[in-house]
């Protein structure tokens, strides 16, 4: 029988070209990383300036965990893998932008320090690093498919933030997405994304702006310094939700609501 040349090479590639279509054989878009462009929001229209300090730091999410806390050093260091050289500044209006293209995956956007003005006291105020995050406010945002993620970081995605790292597995896409409607909803906002920008007037703004009153208006400014309970959801340590109630209720006119957190 004559030796067959294409039978031996078509025998020889067809096992090879099955193999890499089983495997997702090629590149993937789903593994390119991604341009994240973000902006800091104490409130709609109420960005948090950088001032052109380093005040956004991106670090990779491993094992549910985004950036440890070492506290065997005073003042306790975060110790997470950072993704940047160095932390960014937000612009004037929040806003900040890092090429994340070698990277694919959950990261955590901590702000450390900034400042905005406080639509409560109508005074330029600083954000101050909490105690248990090293950082001021906080986000997850899931880099990965290339094109660019965005991202919003409020006090809310704070309080995402620190119920995901509470649930089992810790920070994943899946539990801060969770806990993101979690926080939607005992924040009484009508079914709107804590992940998108507050938009003057709505349910979003107000929860915000309650939070601003929280800040520097008792009770919740003497029972909470720096809302560290509120924005870390310890919820035991100070009357967090009789004391946003008084906030909100003072802040946004002629609202009724309560607030029962847990």
């Amino acid at each position: 029988m004559p030796w067959n040349h294409s039978r031996v090479a078509l025998g020889a590639v067809l096992p090879l070209s099955l193999l890499l279509a089983a495997c997702g054989g090629g590149t993937s878009s789903k593994y390119e990383g991604s341009i994240l462009s973000g902006q800091v929001l104490m409130g709609a229209g109420q960005p948090v300036s950088g001032n052109g300090n380093g005040n956004v730091c991106i670090y990779a999410i491993t094992g549910g965990q985004g950036n440890p806390l070492n506290t065997a050093v005073s003042p306790p260091a975060n110790t997470g893998t950072l993704l940047t050289i160095g932390c960014i500044p937000t612009a004037a209006d929040g806003t900040f932008s890092v090429n994340l293209s070698s990277y694919y995956g959950p990261v955590l956007i901590q702000i450390s320090g900034g400042t905005y003005t406080n639509a409560a006291s109508q005074a330029g105020s600083s954000l101050v690093n909490l105690a248990s995050t090293n950082a001021s406010l906080q986000a997850v945002a899931n880099i990965g498919g290339g094109g660019t993620v965005s991202a919003v970081v409020t006090p809310l995605t704070t309080v995402a933030t620190a119920i995901a790292q509470g649930m089992s597995g810790g920070l994943t896409t899946a539990n801060y997405a969770a806990a993101s409607a979690n926080v939607a909803t005992q924040f009484q906002l009508g079914g709107l994304n804590i992940n998108t920008a507050p938009q003057a007037g709505d349910a979003y703004n107000m929860a915000l702006l309650g939070v601003q009153k929280y800040l520097v208006a008792p009770p919740g400014s003497t029972d909470d310094p720096n809302a560290n309970n509120l924005l870390t959801w310890h919820l035991t340590a100070s009357p967090v939700s009789a004391d946003y109630t008084t906030a909100y209720q003072a802040i946004n006119s002629g609202s009724t609501a309560t607030f029962g957190f847990h």
